[in-house]
């Protein structure tokens, strides 16, 4: 029997079950999709190679990371000496980087390709840097409460958004998926079905806003009492664990709420639920 979105009355409890099914497979996949879509472009056009004019590495190691505003590194590659570039790629776990040579026996063509790897390691380890940063504080802010906490603000990028991906550790490039995925999620039903259904008066557009939001609520919940369960963050969000409950508060508020309106059928002001999806999500 095909799933019909366009009938109005409060569905059957098997019909319920078979539309949020299908709408749960439906975000499941288009969430992975986002993701694979998302890395794919980062890797196109946030990937290029970091000029080695525009790179610097630390003059002190570890380089100093209080919280706030990141401190520069210090000394333009360009300039670096080559005891210099080998104590902190040393540092960073590389001791054969250029070969089985030290950078001062390596001939002038393969020192640029040796420099420009540099480069990129220096720039991972702006992005580690603030990572750290960007922990302490939300560990702060999150679950110690502690006031004052000084939100740690990136240093400015070295090739503008061309490298941005290289200069982003792993866990900041998941928030930063995470951000886009529940932003599409919220921009598709929370504004351009409820807004459709305004326009229109179709009610496949209105029960697709309330079967996706439910549908996306429970995969979101499902993966947030996993990272409970694992000990490890497989969450759509990427939050900190201190405010995982208050998410899994609001998923499970808002699955009801959807719920609701869908099992009371025409009883519900249809406009008005819109009104609500558009002021809770779409503004």
């Amino acid at each position: 029997m095909p799933v019909d979105f366009s009938v109005t009355e409060a569905p059957a409890l098997y019909d319920f079950l078979q539309k949020l099914l299908l709408m749960l497979i439906v975000w499941i996949t288009f969430l992975f999709s986002i993701d694979t879509i998302c890395h794919r472009l980062a890797k196109k056009i946030w990937s290029f190679p970091v000029p080695v004019d525009s790179a610097f590495i630390p003059s002190k190691l570890p380089h100093p990371n209080p919280m706030g505003g990141a401190i520069p590194f210090d000394i333009p590659l360009t300039k670096a000496s080559d005891d210099q570039v080998e104590s902190f790629m040393k540092f960073r776990g590389e001791t054969n980087w250029c070969g089985d040579k030290s950078l001062n026996n390596v001939k002038d063509e393969d020192r640029s390709e040796a420099l420009r790897k540099v480069a990129i390691y220096a720039a991972e380890y702006k992005g580690v840097l603030f990572e750290e940063r960007f922990k302490k504080y939300a560990d702060d802010h999150f679950r110690l409460r502690l006031p004052g906490a000084k939100y740690p603000y990136v240093d400015r990028y070295w090739n503008s958004w061309s490298c941005f991906w290289i200069e982003t550790a792993p866990s900041i490039r998941k928030m930063f998926v995470a951000s886009i995925a529940v932003i599409i999620e919220h921009m598709t039903n929370g504004c351009i079905l409820p807004v459709s259904f305004l326009l229109t008066g179709n009610p496949t557009y209105y029960n697709l806003a309330l079967y996706g939001e439910v549908a996306f609520m429970i995969y979101a919940t499902t993966l947030l009492l996993a990272s409970y369960a694992l000990q490890r963050d497989v969450s759509i969000e990427q939050m900190h664990p201190a405010v995982w409950h208050l998410l899994i508060l609001h998923h499970v508020a808002s699955m009801m709420l959807c719920i609701g309106c869908i099992m009371f059928g025409d009883v519900v002001p249809k406009q008005l639920v819109c009104y609500v999806l558009l002021a809770l999500l779409g503004l």
